[in-house]
Parts: structure tokens; sequence; C-alpha cells
């Protein structure tokens, strides 16, 4: 799958892991190496989720790690690691929300993010390019009829 942010390929992502109890079932999952965007079939038989562009301060949460210093504050990258790189075992995204601007952010994962938000299209108007309508991937067993 193509993505429609940036037209890179997208990747499958396995969607084995632990879900909140409050959180919709998900059939397929999709993420962009490059701009970071990701999507998602099988909610229900009819929806496609594809969140919208967020700003760095709103768009990665911190990652939590027992192996990770409790002093600087990492962002969780998607693919099981920070945005700066580090991988570890059983790391994962808090339900909390990494601000680049505190002192203890991680000054790679800032850099990261940077680089990543730039990845995002403008419009005419030099505003961030909003997703457009997208159909699932050939191939996909979405929608399930």
């Amino acid at each position: 799958m193509t993505c429609d942010v940036c037209d890179h390929e997208m990747r499958p992502v396995p969607v084995s892991e632990p879900r909140p109890d409050w959180a919709l079932p998900v059939k397929e999952r999709w993420f962009c190496a490059w701009c970071y965007a990701w999507t998602e079939f099988g909610h229900d038989a009819q929806e496609v989720s594809r969140p919208r562009y967020e700003p760095p301060q709103w768009r990665w949460e911190r990652a939590e790690s027992e192996h990770l210093p409790a002093d600087v504050a990492h962002a969780y990258g998607y693919f099981g690691s920070t945005l700066c790189g580090i991988r570890q075992e059983g790391m994962h995204a808090s339900p909390y929300y990494w601000l680049p601007g505190r002192d203890n952010a991680c000054t790679a994962c800032k850099e990261a993010a940077v680089v990543i938000d730039q990845r995002w299209p403008t419009d005419p108007q030099g505003e961030k390019r909003q997703r457009p309508q997208v159909t699932p991937p050939p191939g996909s067993d979405w929608p399930p009829f």
C-alpha cells in the first residue's frame, strides 16, 4: 500500500499487541516509515481510521520501558523503538504525550520529530496537507464482504 501523505510504501504491522478494553478491534494496520502516517482497517465493516496531521507536541506518546532512564523523556516511534532509535524488549507507548518543549525531552528524539514533521507536505496555503479518503490495499480482506 502506498502512503496517502508522502507516496512512500507503507508496511503492514502486526495487530497482535495487547489493546485496552475500550479499544475497538483492528484487522490491519499499516505504517509509513518515512512520514510515520498510519492507517487501520477493521474497526467495523466500513471504517478506515487515518489520523490527521498533528504537530510534534500532540503527535507522539512518551516511550515507556523499565530499561529507559527516568530522567530523559523519549518519544515512542511506533515501530518498537524511540524516535532516536533505542529499541528495547517490552518498550511501549504510554498514555501520555511526549512533550518536546520540556527540559527532559531527548534531544535526538526532538531532532527526529522535526525531520518527520517536515516530510508531511503542505497545501498551497502553507497548511499541512489533509489526508484524502483511502481504499483498502489490493489483496486485503477488508471489508469482509
